[in-house]
């Protein structure tokens, strides 16, 4: 799997650099970067509204079969599966859903993790060269880490940028030089350096806003959206796995947004916040009672248009036929020929 999302990581880079590229500020690039994900995202947060909203719908015939076949589990499963087919229904369609945001977080944190190789897109060679020679370096060598070797190395990368010496032996091109020198210099919100881990400051510091900001969003929009759709925390039920889901959700953004650097948490707020607004609007078009409205406008449609055909079909058959009039020929005595129209 580490493979994977360093690969995703090194395909997100490129974007995430070009939204620096337009803002040279990194919170903001997060921000550019985030919309478009969150776009791209959309079509798929529809479909998971849409089931949402149709597995509210169908709620009285769900408590109806369970009370009829409440002691055959084999056959309640039968039926509710019947029921989710022909209503078009996927009861674990929210599910998919909602790792989707995690999945992508994954990716995110690989090119945040690894700015040089993943969002500089610097060949590996380079870099680790870099960094071997950057650990050798009194004072600031130490705190190069292994696990977040390229991280540690654009914190201190303004203060040894100007040893020749250093320079020499990185084996980095001039233009390699300057994405580095643009981005070193963007990395700070209100004084803070989004490289920063807010595990590494301690619980009481300022940094410990960005995970408790990171449970409040995404608890905030979890809690907004099944309110809306008429739902409650509970694991019980056929929407255990989505209820499970949105309650691990937040309590998991703010485990990882204390333990790795203050951008994936900056990266994750500015998420939920999107994905709120979008829920508010998705709602307001693909709710229970707006599907049901929806439902039975197409269903009095097919109706009428039935009536409509079955009255057309009645005329064809049942119209009266016409006959042309048909002449008959006979000849008298004298051998003429004389027309009498038959009735």
């Amino acid at each position: 799997m580490g493979a994977l999302f360093e690969s995703l990581g090194y395909i997100f880079g490129y974007l995430l650099w070009f939204a620096y590229g337009l803002v040279r500020n990194f919170a903001v690039a997060i921000l550019l970067f985030t919309v478009i994900l969150r776009a791209l995202q959309f079509p798929l947060q529809i479909k998971s509204q849409k089931s949402m909203a149709g597995s509210m719908r169908l709620q009285k015939k769900q408590q109806e079969l369970q009370e009829k076949y409440g002691k055959d589990r084999d056959k309640l499963n039968e039926e509710l599966s019947k029921l989710y087919e022909k209503e078009n229904i996927s009861p674990t369609g929210g599910c998919m859903t909602t790792l989707l945001p995690m999945f992508l977080l994954f990716g995110v944190y690989y090119a945040i993790r690894n700015p040089l190789t993943n969002t500089l897109h610097i060949a590996k060679d380079s870099v680790n060269a870099a960094l071997d020679y950057a650990k050798g370096l009194p004072v600031v060598g130490s705190s190069i880490e292994g696990y977040y070797g390229q991280i540690s190395f654009m914190s201190i990368y303004p203060d040894v940028k100007s040893n020749a010496e250093f320079i020499a032996h990185t084996g980095f091109s001039d233009a390699e030089i300057g994405k580095l020198d643009s981005f070193a210099e963007g990395f700070r919100l209100f004084g803070l350096n989004l490289l920063d881990m807010p595990n590494a400051h301690g619980f009481w510091s300022v940094f410990i806003l960005f995970p408790i900001l990171c449970f409040v969003t995404s608890f905030a929009t979890t809690f907004v959206s099944m309110k809306m759709n008429g739902q409650s925390l509970s694991l019980k039920g056929q929407q255990g796995c989505m209820n499970s889901m949105f309650l691990l959700m937040p309590l998991m953004s703010a485990w990882i947004a204390y333990s790795v650097p203050a951008a994936i948490g900056l990266y994750w707020i500015y998420s939920s916040v999107i994905g709120f607004i979008t829920t508010v609007i998705i709602h307001k078009f693909y709710n229970a009672q707006a599907l049901t409205a929806q439902d039975e406008a197409r269903r009095i449609a097919y109706l009428e248009q039935r009536e409509t055909d079955v009255k057309q079909l009645a005329r064809v058959y049942h119209a009266p036929e016409k006959t042309a009039p048909v002449k008959t020929q006979y000849r008298n005595n004298s051998g003429g020929k004389k027309k009498k129209k038959k009735k």
